[in-house]
């Protein structure tokens, strides 16, 4: 059928609707009405027509349409599954996140799966494809319609109220309601309507007048952009050759104008349409030309970066989460060209690929081979390379081996393509092949033989599957009084175990029922909705109202109280005090002209509850009885006073006292403010004990932007949600708990957070001298004043002291020794200070450390370990867990008691850590694993041709004893010392003519993944992520791969081809043209949050590339909070000079600064800097996994130079040269420290310091002429307008401000 029909009538076909069965994780199969709402290009199933929609999912968000009963859904209910023609099922793959859902799919007949099959296919690519317009409208239809009335086709201003923190903008009730009537002064609004209410809340006049003014001009008094004049922009400004053709753009000016009937006529741009295409994808920062392929494909695979992944099973971390043959999919659709399985013998004769010795579920083998094959050239033609892990017996690799050639046929290459092998074949000599990559036998010799399984890093950097025994045990917690589930780790020495793990409970998934969204009608950004006087839907109604004015009576008359009727939903009671008694009034509500009244008597009306109470409260309430005004509010009820977490008289350290002794996270206490007029809540989190203020607005209470009835109602939230870096409130702290279950301190306890400090009351030290040094007749070192911390940091921006304790520094500057203050105000030294010194945190950047390393083999999953050597096991049964025993240890004074499921687990632990315990057997057994060595079956050794894994031999390559074919691999531990400067350039050269593959280290069991830069530089080919973390690395692994049409394979620089080229030497870059690169942040769009409260964004943005090019910036943060159409005006240009552009990549990030100043990530978008495009341009931003967010964009400007062709050339030099010498007298200063020459030091720290005085003050320089220059140029063009342009002014730090 749907053969025979054309385009329109299978839409029309689709939004009707279809009977289908719908088959579900959690529910058994149901039939529904599935249909297509044309408008919003959103997929809904329904019960019956006209009904509420079960579910619905955006075409935009879809990835796959499959053929086949190919899901999890289906799988579940094998019986139901059966009775239906495969030929009839299908699968939607959708979503945002690395793992996809799923809406699996009978069609009724062949008919109908047909019309399914085409029709969502063509809206899929449709709803991608879309114009900015359209892309807009369908958005806004589909908020529309989540906020109507039923049926009713129309919304109030109450529900535009309760919108707005939706779309995350802030905005008072006057203001909206002015707008709301510049649309209509009805009662409520059409679409239409609502449409134009939205472009005038979004709008953003300054960025026009700001920056492009001049290109618009006056026609009835209002801006607007001529097709001539836009053209001018597009070829000044923007650089586009297409637009030297004036229809070219006529039909770009066309797709953005709001009236449709306008491009038959008299075509121009609104400032609003023209500000649409500023931050539309049309104008995106990205060059097209590189969306395809373009490069040389024909030279040897080793000249190539190639996307690679780890662990590519894996949905999660290594410990528990789930394996997936859509994992698998999922990458291969993501471009990925280099992809690993990890085989361990299986059932019926076929590998199982998991995780070895982990909680990880296993997949079949052949389930992954036909998922390869079906999906292995849909993103791209160029070879596919499969990392072999095998683990597996003789039998099950011929088996693997068979499978190979009979699943791939042709596909697999089996053969060399080229008799010479001199040299690596090309991608393009490869097309459509897949390459194993393995060990491989002598050419001669038995059908099977051994190889020896050389122990590199991968064993003694604590990988599990060498572990002696993992599993599953259970811990107490003391506090709680529960047994909490962890995953342990045996090894010959020690036994480590994790945090809290869910093993076996998958995560909870709605059944796709996307409901409705719930927007109440009485909106908190209300006026009288923070008001004393308002108590709310108060608990107990009437009665309660009567209690608090009884208690309250001493007041006086005319106190009073405004709660929610009981009685009449929508409506107000209001209750007063009065000659001893109390009464009751009803407020009542009506619409009028599009807006609601509120009354007591009719004849007298108001706009807000508000405003009929603060009338009250000066005329008199009038009856036949008394004459009387409103007077005192009643006080809001405490109800949170009898709680075990609140106390109202504590200090801020006696709570971190109480905190230390519940060392949980999750851990918290709300004391009162010692002002009496604000709360703080307390809590343990990350170890740590963190404090924050909950301000009093009104009646509400305030954690930043985010604001709650009751402090019950604040515990409530952040118990189901994270309050901080995904720590919920758990355990309420009370004295009692303290007394009864906490544990004694710990000495020397750094748990608690710095205590606030006064900048000006510190410096007092210095100012006063001995006296406050020494008056209590005992001597202090410096360092008992200011200890030596291990916190770091990076310079972001140059900074001059302004008084004579505070620290300056140039960009770069590396400042240790910190310590951290609440009022934003760090101390920290450099090389060249004498001593910590203040300076403003928010210019530099810290510098992590990392945390995980050899001998923490769970990383930042491990909760802790115990030495097993010598220790002594007990059996001690318990009546709530009979499985349990004790191991006593010589190094802790209290044993460790764990329990298990049953008694023969209990006896393999007992067994498995009795051999452990004596020195020898664990010697012996570190030797067993040393002298590992594996049969490998001829059968799969001779389908090994290009990528033959063998231990890296240092000697062997410095001989060019080496083959092309061989291969090594190296985790990131390894190959960190051939990424330094002593090895880089012998890397980089062995690199040139054979493959080399990076994979994370053992310890990162949460998936977290290393920085891909340092490897990329030194010509490593496969740098292996793990592409389900949705992390730094993973973006800028995205970002490189976007380069060449995401065809996974990107050429490298013609630079890293050249002999000289040393990637650690920057002398050693010579015909590269560098390249300056500014960048100014002008304002966003569409940016959103989870979670309560409204965003507080700002940007920052990256060069990631060779060591001496890497640079950040970041702008200030938007106060007050906005989402929707931020703007920055201040601290938002950022100037990059990068010596080898085509290395660099530049990310650009948008967080959210939270109310604990920490940040929140919200968006993020990263490219080549090569295929970055000039003027003024849109940045569409993308999720943590790198899929597109709706609607969400950056704009900025974007200038390239040659700087030794531009007008600051001279001045360019002298700071390169500045840069070089700072860089030479750090590392002479560092070298004359270690062998004791401090006198030498001392003397070339001087030399440091004037050289960094004179970099601040040429940087200075430069950036007033790059002003100077672009006050000019406005002139020119005559970009003044009324004496107005965008700031560029240099920001001034006080230490009077927190900002």
């Amino acid at each position: 059928m749907a053969s025979t029909m054309n385009e329109v009538e299978i839409y029309r076909c689709l939004e009707r609707g279809l009977v289908v069965t719908i088959f579900f994780s959690k529910k058994r199969p149901e039939k529904k009405t599935l249909q297509v709402k044309l408008e919003t290009r959103q997929l809904v199933w329904i019960r019956a027509m006209g009904s509420k929609p079960d579910g619905t999912l955006n075409l935009r968000e879809v990835r796959e349409v499959r053929d086949g009963r190919n899901s999890k859904d289906f799988d579940r209910w094998p019986e139901e599954a059966r009775r239906h023609d495969p030929s009839l099922c299908f699968v939607i793959f959708y979503g945002n996140d690395f793992k996809l859902k799923t809406l699996s799919v009978v069609a009724t007949n062949a008919d109908e799966f047909q019309t399914w099959k085409v029709g969502l296919q063509r809206l899929e690519r449709s709803a991608k494809e879309a114009t900015y317009q359209l892309q807009l409208e369908r958005w806004l239809r589909r908020e529309f319609y989540l906020m109507e009335k039923l049926g009713s086709d129309s919304v109030t201003l109450k529900n535009m109220k309760a919108w707005m923190p939706r779309i995350n903008f802030k905005i008072s009730t006057n203001k909206l309601r002015d707008k709301f009537q510049e649309v209509s002064r009805k009662d409520d609004i059409q679409y239409e309507e609502f449409a134009a209410l939205f472009h005038k809340l979004i709008h953003v006049p300054e960025i026009i007048t700001n920056y492009v003014d001049h290109y618009c001009v006056e026609d009835h008094n209002e801006r607007c952009i001529l097709p001539d004049r836009f053209q001018r922009f597009l070829i000044e400004e923007q650089k586009e050759n297409f637009a030297e053709n004036g229809t070219n753009v006529r039909n770009v000016m066309v797709k953005f104008l709001e009236d449709p009937m306008r491009h038959k006529g008299n075509v121009y741009f609104t400032d609003v349409e023209f500000e649409d295409y500023l931050f539309s994808k049309d104008n995106q920062v990205f060059d097209m030309q590189y969306d395809k392929v373009f490069q040389d494909m024909t030279h040897p695979l080793a000249h190539y970066w190639i996307a690679s992944s780890h662990n590519t099973y894996l949905t999660g971390d290594q410990i528990s989460s789930e394996s997936s043959v859509e994992a698998y999919v999922r990458v291969l659709r993501m471009g990925c060209r280099c992809i690993e399985l990890d085989c361990w013998d299986g059932p019926d004769g076929y590998p199982s690929i998991y995780h070895g010795h982990t909680l990880t579920s296993k997949i079949k083998f052949l389930d992954v081979l036909r998922a390869i094959k079906d999906h292995a050239w849909v993103a791209s033609d160029y070879p596919l390379i499969l990392s072999l892990e095998n683990h597996c017996g003789l039998g099950q690799q011929r088996n693997m081996a068979m499978a190979f050639r009979d699943t791939f046929g042709s596909e697999l290459l089996v053969e060399p393509v080229d008799s010479d092998f001199k040299k690596l074949p090309s991608p393009e000599q490869l097309k459509r092949k897949v390459i194993l990559k393995h060990k491989k036998l002598p050419s001669e010799g038995r059908n099977a033989e051994l190889v020896e399984v050389r122990v590199d890093d991968v064993t003694r950097d604590g990988d599990v599957s060498n572990a002696v025994k993992t599993g599953v045990m259970y811990l107490e917690d003391q506090i709680e009084t529960q047994w909490h589930p962890h995953f342990f780790v045996l090894t010959p020495s020690k036994m480590y175990w994790t945090k809290e793990t869910n093993q076996g409970d998958e995560e909870e998934e709605a059944d796709d029922t996307t409901s409705t969204m719930e927007l109440g009608d009485r909106p908190q950004d209300e006026l009288h909705f923070g008001e004393k006087w308002f108590h709310g839907k108060l608990e107990g109604g009437r009665r309660t109202a009567i209690e608090l004015l009884n208690e309250y009576s001493y007041l006086g008359d005319g106190t009073f109280l405004v709660r929610e009727s009981d009685t009449f939903i929508g409506d107000f009671s209001l209750s007063f005090w009065r000659r001893n008694a109390v009464e009751h009034c009803r407020i009542k509500s009506k619409q009028e002209m599009g807006q609601v009244k509120y009354y007591l008597i009719e004849t007298t009306l108001f706009d807000s509850l508000y405003d009929l109470i603060t009338y009250y409260r000066q005329v008199p309430l009038r009856s036949p009885s008394f004459v009387m005004k409103l007077t005192e509010p009643v006080p809001q009820l405490k109800s949170h006073e009898d709680k075990e977490w609140y106390h109202d008289n504590l200090s801020r350290a006696s709570a971190e006292n109480m905190l230390k002794r519940i060392p949980s996270d999750g851990a918290f206490l709300i004391r009162r403010g010692q002002a009496g007029d604000s709360y703080a809540i307390s809590f343990r989190a990350d170890g740590k004990i963190k404090h924050c203020r909950i301000e009093l607005d009104g009646r509400l209470f305030a954690i930043g932007s985010a604001q709650f009835e009751s402090l019950i109602d604040l515990v409530k939230y952040y118990e189901k949600n994270p309050l901080y870096n995904k720590v919920k409130l758990k355990i309420p702290v009370s004295q009692t708990l303290v007394d009864t279950k906490g544990a004694m301190p710990r000495p020397n306890d750094e748990s608690a957070s710095t205590a606030y400090i006064n900048p000006n009351e510190l410096s007092k030290v210095f100012q006063n001298g001995d006296e406050q040094l020494y008056g209590d007749g005992i001597y202090h070192m410096p360092n008992d004043i200011f200890p030596q911390t291990k916190l770091r940091a990076r310079a972001l921006y140059d900074y001059t002291a302004s008084r004579n304790d505070e620290l300056s520094f140039s960009k770069g500057t590396l400042i240790t020794n910190i310590t951290k203050t609440d009022n934003g105000w760090w101390r920290g030294e450099t090389p060249t200070s004498r001593a910590p010194m203040l300076f403003p945190g928010h210019l530099v950047e810290e510098i992590e450390e990392d945390e995980a390393n050899d001998q923490e083999p769970l990383g930042t999953l491990q909760k802790g370990s115990v030495e097993i050597q010598g220790c002594r096991l007990e059996r001690s049964g318990r009546p709530d867990k009979p499985f349990t025993f004790k191991i006593f240890t010589r190094t802790m004074p209290n044993p460790i008691e764990v329990a298990v499921d049953s008694e023969d687990q209990m006896m393999q632990w007992l067994e498995a850590i009795d051999q452990c315990t004596s020195k020898m057997a664990g010697e012996k057994m570190v030797d067993k694993l040393m002298e590992k060595r594996k049969c490998l079956a001829r059968d799969l050794s001779d389908l090994i041709i290009y990528a033959v894994a063998v231990p890296f031999d240092h000697e062997k390559v410095l001989k060019k004893m080496t083959h092309i074919s061989e291969m090594s691999s190296f985790s990131e531990v390894k190959i960190d010392k051939y990424c330094s400067q002593a090895y880089a350039h012998f890397f980089l050269h062995y690199n040139r003519t054979q493959l080399s593959r990076c994979y994370p280290k053992g310890g990162r069991v949460d998936s977290s993944n290393y920085d891909p830069m340092p490897m990329w530089n030194v010509g490593c080919q496969m740098v292996a992520l793990n592409y389900q973390t949705p992390d730094r690395s993973m973006q800028l692994n995205e970002g490189r791969f976007l380069n060449n049409g995401k065809c996974g394979y990107v050429l490298q620089p013609d630079i890293m081809r050249r002999p000289e080229f040393d990637p650690c030497n920057k002398q050693s870059i010579k015909d590269v043209d560098p390249l300056t690169l500014s960048i100014k942040i002008i304002g966003a769009r569409h940016l959103v949050k989870s979670g309560k409260g409204i965003i507080s964004p700002y940007v920052e943005i990256e060069i990631a590339g060779l060591e001496y090019d890497k640079s950040k910036f970041k702008t200030n943060t938007i106060s007050p909070p906005n989402g929707l159409n931020p703007i920055w005006k201040d601290q938002n240009s950022g100037i990059f000079d990068l010596i080898c552009p085509e290395m660099a990549l530049i990310r650009f990030v948008v967080y959210d600064e939270d109310t604990f100043g920490e940040p929140n990530f919200v968006g993020q978008a990263t490219y080549p800097v090569i295929c970055l495009k000039s003027g003024y341009r849109s940045v569409p931003l993308k999720n943590g996994f790198s899929e597109e967010m709706e609607m969400a964009a950056l704009l900025i400007h974007v200038d390239k130079r040659n700087p030794k062709e531009s007008d600051d050339s001279e001045i360019y030099s002298c700071i390169q040269d500045l840069r070089d010498k700072k860089e030479n007298l750090q590392s002479n200063i560092n070298e004359l420290i270690k062998v004791g020459q401090f006198d030498r030091a001392t003397r070339l720290q001087e030399d440091l310091r004037e050289t960094e005085q004179n970099l601040i003050q040429k940087s200075a320089e430069r950036r007033q002429r790059n002003f100077h220059s672009f006050i000019e140029q406005s002139i020119s063009e005559s970009k003044i307008v009324n004496g107005r342009f965008a700031s560029n002014r240099p920001i001034v730090y006080s230490r009077s401000s927190n900002s």
